[in-house]
């Protein structure tokens, strides 16, 4: 008998891995709780008005994720350049952060200074190491690649904005990985390395071509689902796992929520990806007390994306920006990525609000959202009130994994528990607690799933 392969959660993770492994033989169903899929890189569609949870852009070095996504659309997809700002004090600077946007963008004396804070940091750091069971916080991280002042003016305040937790108490994992490089490898690459090789540096990374889909990012996820089908994966979408039973001998029974019923479905194993915390407090045999504490000492960070149907074009003239000292963190523009997002001669402007889920950033209607944003946005010159003629509103309970400075031993407390138990298995940023690009998360399924194949 063909042994079944359940997968909770038809995220861009879930539909590759069960593309993958259908396309190997095995018998796969996906349960995905929403009445789509896609996950986080979905997309609202609302009459002929299509906005991503967060516009996403589609780039890798990966010349085999590359392929497989350009020829699930026949090759009609066309490579442009990804264009981001960040506006900081009334200045644009690049995004990611350069040492050319140190140097010159911000202004001279801030220049001066940060040269200055950056030379005083590297001779202080000659003196200092962390102890080796101390994990390095954001303040640490950007004081030692950046110095004093610049962290002061800019890590700071924009990582405890989108946070909303003090630098001191996140462990610098929390800044992405491309912006992590020290302001030396940086002015290197910037005047000396070229783009294109083979384990391109992840500043480099940012600056590959990019692909979008005419009518939304979750045309991707679409397309990796229709070929999951065809090679004869079952998507049940409206399906809301509940338990995750281990079976005597040799199998899992999942209890799942369909259309008001509860329902159960057994395989020979489940990969999850869904929140990790959420999976352990699903498992029978319960976890151990000291597992599920652990569980509740992880957390992710919310995101709401408000829409704002407009007729202005050429907003930003450019794809994202983000920003310092405003209700959100970053402004993109739907029109920028395909204007078929939009019927023709409108567009939509998108705002992004990290928030708690107990703020009043997530329980705040449309309408409430716009009123905070509207003030900034008519001062940066971006949009006035009259200008908008509709609001769109998404809202992702868990969208990025918080790394505060004691998640490694809550972390690997759960993974140790995970990993103990041989028919159950976690994939994707949800499910590893782990921050991936699009092209990384296929990557990672891929891997995986010929992994699990040649253990089934």
């Amino acid at each position: 008998m063909i042994p079944q392969v359940i997968i909770i959660g038809a995220g861009i993770s879930g539909l590759s891995l069960a593309w993958r492994l259908s396309r190997q033989g095995l018998k796969v169903h996906v349960l995905e709780s929403s009445n789509t899929v896609g996950g986080l890189a979905g997309t609202l569609r609302q009459g002929r008005y299509c906005m991503d949870i967060g516009p996403h852009s589609f780039f890798t070095d990966d010349s085999e994720v590359l392929n497989i996504v350009l020829d699930m659309f026949d090759n009609r997809l066309t490579p442009m350049p990804r264009e981001v700002k960040f506006l900081y004090q009334n200045r644009y600077l690049d995004y990611p952060l350069t040492a050319h946007s140190v140097l010159f963008q911000m202004g001279f004396w801030s220049g001066i200074l940060t040269g200055l804070s950056f030379i005083k940091s590297k001779i202080n750091n000659l003196q200092r190491t962390l102890p080796v069971d101390q994990e390095e916080t954001v303040e640490d991280w950007a004081i030692k690649s950046f110095g004093a002042h610049l962290y002061r003016t800019f890590f700071k305040p924009y990582t405890e904005q989108f946070w909303k937790i003090p630098c001191t108490e996140l462990s610098s994992r929390s800044i992405p990985t491309h912006t992590r490089m020290s302001f030396i490898n940086t002015l290197r690459l910037l005047l000396l390395k070229p783009i294109g090789k083979k384990d391109s540096s992840l500043i480099e990374r940012e600056m590959l071509p990019t692909y979008y889909p005419d009518t939304g990012f979750a045309e991707i996820a679409e397309r990796v689902a229709d070929a999951a089908r065809k090679a004869g994966a079952q998507i049940q979408v409206n399906s809301r796992v509940v338990g995750v039973n281990e079976l005597p001998g040799e199998g899992v029974r999942i209890r799942y929520e369909y259309e008001g019923e509860f329902k159960e479905i057994e395989g020979a194993q489940v990969v999850s990806t869904i929140p990790l915390n959420r999976l352990v407090k699903m498992l029978h045999p319960s976890a151990p007390p000291e597992v599920l504490t652990s569980a509740d000492r992880l957390d992710y960070r919310s995101l709401v994306v408000l829409g704002m149907v407009t007729e202005k074009q050429r907003i930003l003239n450019c794809g994202y920006i983000y920003v310092l000292d405003r209700p959100y963190n970053r402004i993109s523009e739907m029109n920028e990525f395909s204007p078929a997002t939009s019927p023709e001669g409108e567009n939509i402007l998108v705002v992004e609000m990290p928030c708690l889920r107990d703020s009043v950033v997530w329980s705040a209607s449309k309408e409430e959202l716009f009123d905070m944003c509207i003030g900034s946005l008519a001062e940066d010159g971006f949009i006035a009130p009259g200008d908008v003629k509709h609001l769109l509103l998404v809202k992702s309970p868990y969208a990025y994994p918080i790394y505060r400075k004691d998640y490694a031993p809550n972390l690997k407390r759960l993974f140790d528990h995970i990993n103990a138990r041989e028919r159950i298995s976690t994939l994707g940023r949800l499910g590893e607690f782990r921050y991936m690009d699009i092209d990384k998360c296929i990557r990672r399924a891929f891997d995986f799933a010929d992994q699990l194949q040649n253990r089934l």
